[in-house]
């Protein structure tokens, strides 16, 4: 005959339940290390991997220039303050790195930007102008309620 059900049998399997979910949780992070761990593996998480195949299903590949290009064109920015940063606090052969790797990333925006199958389809192009347009809108009204004297 079973036990009644109390709060110490409950607590007792959300425990068993737990263990087990970490034992998969160990036996998945164990397989996903050696990958993870080697420099030529490419990854993004699965929620941004989706995002990105719905811009793709939806604008074609002018998605990945577009991506490619704005993350690209973010860590070459990353790159220009940090060896900024660097040459103001003396340290230069640091920044000189910077700069060299900065040099890199800007040869593949280059490369990317020369890719002569990519960019042909308007739409992304109207979306962003839509996206854009309503954010400014947003942004504008905003500040101007900001700005507004009280009644």
């Amino acid at each position: 005959m079973s036990s009644p059900f109390s709060f110490s049998t409950a607590e007792a399997f959300l425990r068993e339940a737990a263990a087990a979910k970490q034992n998969k949780r160990d036996a998945i992070a164990d397989a996903l290390s050696p990958h993870l761990q080697d420099s030529g593996t490419v990854g993004v998480p699965p929620a941004l991997h989706r995002t990105i195949n719905g811009f793709v299903e939806r604008f074609g590949d002018a998605a990945y220039r577009e991506i490619a290009l704005y993350c690209l064109g973010k860590w070459f920015e990353l790159h220009c303050e940090a060896a900024e940063d660097l040459f103001q606090t003396g340290s230069f052969p640091e920044g000189c790195a910077c700069l060299m790797d900065s040099v890199r990333i800007s040869d593949g925006m280059h490369l990317v930007c020369e890719v002569g199958s990519l960019g042909g389809d308007d739409s992304w192009q109207a979306m962003l102008e839509e996206e854009l347009s309503q954010a400014i809108l947003e942004t504008i009204e905003e500040h101007s309620h900001d700005s507004m004297p009280p009644l």
